[in-house]
């Protein structure tokens, strides 16, 4: 419940002609994190992080989002989730 209410909170951010193509890509993002794991658990606990983690990131501003990306590989993220919330950034506009 709460992934599905965070995931409507970021999507509420977006223009509305903006929302059903970020809402593919987040959906994709989600299927590869949970790719592989056998326990409903664990992948709704890795879809959640995922989640916050692209929430932390989409509500950072200018200088700090874009200093983010040097760090984002010595966080528990990878590149790719700040790739993404550059796209949702830019879906905001």
């Amino acid at each position: 419940m709460e992934r599905e209410a965070l995931l409507a909170k970021l999507l509420d951010m977006l223009r509305d002609d903006e929302r059903p193509v970020m809402s593919e890509k987040i959906t994709a993002a989600l299927a590869e994190q949970v790719e592989g794991v056998a326990d409903q658990t664990e992948a709704e606990a890795r879809s959640l992080r995922f989640l916050k983690d692209l929430d932390i990131f989409v509500n950072w501003r200018g200088a700090d989002f874009m200093y983010s990306r040097g760090i984002a590989e010595t966080l528990r993220v990878g590149e790719d989730i700040w790739e993404l919330a550059y796209q949702f950034k830019h879906a905001m506009r």
